[in-house]
């Protein structure tokens, strides 16, 4: 009895599988590209028919909106200059400090003369307005 094996060249089972792979590839190929185009003038076409109707509701809104930016952006603009010069007091503060505690650790020798009284500190901001009194008016 003679091996079936032998008689024959020899198969590779992953080349045919590979070859049968991109066989169907090829063939899907253009269904899904005729898929895409199909797909694309839809959505082209949705667009087409919304972008009026999209458009009329910016020109409905665009008076309010800007009214609103009207109203809005010098308060941001007040709140800005707050918070700037806020920031600038705190940085004026921390310098002072800083040059105080060198100026101490300078100091520090015998001959030095004794430092002054501490500055004193800012008063601390205010978190809000004051609570008031229920009985109190407005």
């Amino acid at each position: 009895m003679s091996d079936t094996n032998e008689s024959g060249p020899k198969r590779d089972p992953i080349a045919e599988l590979q070859a049968r792979v991109e066989a169907a590839l090829e063939d899907l190929r253009p269904k899904v590209k005729r898929a895409f185009d199909e797909l694309e003038e839809k959505v082209e076409s949705a667009i087409r028919d919304v972008r009026p109707r999209v458009d009329a509701r910016v020109r409905e809104v665009q008076p309010r909106v800007d009214r609103f930016i009207e109203e809005v952006f010098p308060r941001m603009e007040a709140v800005l200059q707050r918070v700037e010069s806020r920031i600038e007091s705190l940085r004026r503060e921390l310098e002072e400090r800083a040059a105080r505690a060198a100026g101490r650790r300078a100091g520090s020798t015998e001959d030095a003369e004794p430092a002054g009284p501490p500055a004193a500190l800012p008063p601390a901001p205010e978190a809000g307005p004051e609570p008031r009194d229920p009985g109190e008016a407005p």
